[in-house]
């Protein structure tokens, strides 16, 4: 009987690796908005409105083996490019990678995201409620976040982790010689990136209860500014960030916060006549928060979700300074006729200190 019994596993592990046929999987994201902006102190004011297919994405998988793969994502933003056009092609991903048969560890190296926050790495429109992405996205995490490295990552019970060590930030596009604006435009995205100092990104995040997932990251490096020599005049710069998530029982919230600091490490002739240029050290800081209910089971709604949600955001480019963090305080209401496709609109009162602004957002997302 052991006999049989052993023969018929061996039958089965040898039948599932004889049926496995290398192939592609296709799958992709995209989403519209419609938005319509005031200033709410202005009685006269003509509103500003706009209506944009933001972006279009298609991912590309092809697996070799059951463990090794390459994985690409093909971004077009804001339907037309060249010329005149304000939009652009972004090869944001393009990895080989592998993945051990238990499923629990990997690796890989080419062209790959920043394990930062929540939404750099899961940002298709179906997956948060909002029409846009957080301002905090774009200000202290500049989602989309990629470039050229190798990673490695792996599971242990409910903990996940995983190191990215990604190429130079640019440090040029930090700083205008006076002030840093953020880590938004030090993104070198693959292009002729350089590798003097790396960028080292640590990611770990827990899912030991239902619908539970939290975690944080550290990522840091040095960013070449252009005024010097590449290892000697660069910006000294690092990224905090703690995020949590929840989604069961009909409630929907999501968390994060983060934190970055700027340091220049000089050595130029950039200043007055021949002296040394340095740029102060600077700090920047945000957050946001989303909760809501999905009520579609109070209306005898099936298979589908709608959700009433509310959130608070907040960013400050230099919380070094005296000025007041631009905030946004947001309604809105979300509904997913299917798991893949949402329906969205909301509401956005910003106040920027010395301006206000209300925005009023429509939006449609799908992936696949």
């Amino acid at each position: 009987m052991k006999k049989i019994l052993l023969t018929a596993l061996l039958f089965c592990f040898v039948v599932a690796d004889e049926f496995f046929e290398p192939g592609v999987t296709i799958g992709g994201y995209g989403e519209m908005h419609y938005t319509n902006s005031v200033d709410p102190d202005e009685d006269d004011a003509l509103a500003s409105t706009k209506l944009d297919f933001h972006r279009w994405i298609m991912f590309v998988n092809y697996n070799w083996t059951p463990e090794w793969s390459l994985k690409s994502e093909l971004e077009i933003e804001h339907n037309m490019i060249g010329g005149d056009y304000g939009g652009y092609v972004e090869l944001e991903q393009a990895y080989v990678n592998y993945h051990n048969a238990d499923g629990n560890w990997g690796y890989g190296a080419g062209v790959m995201l920043i394990s930062a926050g929540i939404i750099n790495e899961t940002h298709e429109p179906p997956t948060f409620l909002s029409v846009e992405r957080p301002s905090y996205n774009k200000y202290i995490i500049p989602t989309t976040w990629f470039g050229n490295g190798a990673m490695t990552y792996g599971s242990f019970g409910d903990f996940h982790a995983k190191f990215v060590l990604h190429e130079d930030m640019d440090g040029s596009g930090m700083t205008d010689g006076t002030s840093f604006s953020g880590l938004r435009d030090g993104r070198a995205k693959g292009y002729e990136s350089s590798a003097y100092h790396w960028t080292k990104n640590m990611a770990i995040h827990w899912t030991g209860m239902e619908g539970l997932n939290v975690g944080g990251s550290f990522t840091f490096g040095g960013a070449p500014t252009g005024l010097g020599d590449a290892d000697e005049d660069y910006v000294d710069w690092n990224l905090f960030e703690v995020h949590g998530q929840y989604e069961a029982n009909n409630l929907i919230a999501t968390f994060e916060y983060g934190t970055t600091t700027f340091t220049h490490e000089a050595m130029n002739t950039a200043g007055a006549d021949g002296s040394n240029l340095v740029v102060p050290e600077q700090k920047t800081n945000g957050y946001y928060f989303h909760l809501g209910y999905d009520v579609s089971s109070m209306m005898g709604w099936e298979d589908c979700k709608l959700v009433p949600w509310f959130g608070m955001e907040s960013y400050d480019l230099n919380d070094l300074d005296d000025n007041d963090a631009i905030a946004h305080t947001k309604m809105g209401l979300t509904w997913w006729p299917t798991d893949n496709v949402a329906w969205k609109v909301d509401y956005d009162m910003k106040d920027n200190n010395d301006s206000k602004s209300n925005t009023l957002s429509l939006g449609v997302g799908y992936m696949f």
